[in-house]
């Protein structure tokens, strides 16, 4: 049971579901029964949305007995009221596109890409568009463009 109980641990860590701060839920439900976890974050979050809809419990309190704010409470509840459980899911964190390349700026390599060499066009970006990219950079904005 132990294996299995890491081996779920081990996925909630890769899929951004496991919860860091399981040490500080402190609600009795989740140690009377094995199926609550602790360390599932979104079980964490829907148990203490639910346990404040059903009960009338004083948001504050409940919110610490699951290991969060009374701020967090209310973000938690807006996301979940407007996306249901998924909202839910924690969101990947960092960057979310290129930040060197707009889309604009690929267009113009890939017109260029059956004329020119790569550093040609990571010339041509430099000094017409003041774009200071590598080769490497410019080869994955438009490997990224050809997959979408």
């Amino acid at each position: 049971m132990q294996d299995q109980s890491l081996a779920k641990q081990d996925e909630m860590r890769s899929n951004g579901t496991f919860n860091h701060r399981a040490d500080s839920v402190s609600a009795q439900i989740f140690s009377s029964s094995r199926f609550f976890d602790a360390y599932d974050i979104v079980q964490v979050k829907y148990e203490m949305l639910r346990a404040v809809e059903k009960g009338n419990c004083d948001i504050s309190s409940t919110a610490e007995v699951f290991g969060f704010s009374r701020v967090s409470f209310y973000q938690i509840k807006k996301v979940f009221d407007e996306k249901g459980i998924v909202g839910l899911f924690p969101k990947k964190r960092g960057p979310k596109g290129s930040r060197k390349l707009t889309d604009s700026d690929i267009e113009f390599a890939k017109n260029l890409e059956s004329t020119h060499t790569k550093a040609q066009i990571v010339t041509r970006l430099r000094d017409e568009r003041s774009v200071e990219i590598s080769k490497r950079t410019l080869e994955r904005g438009l490997s990224a463009k050809k997959n979408s």
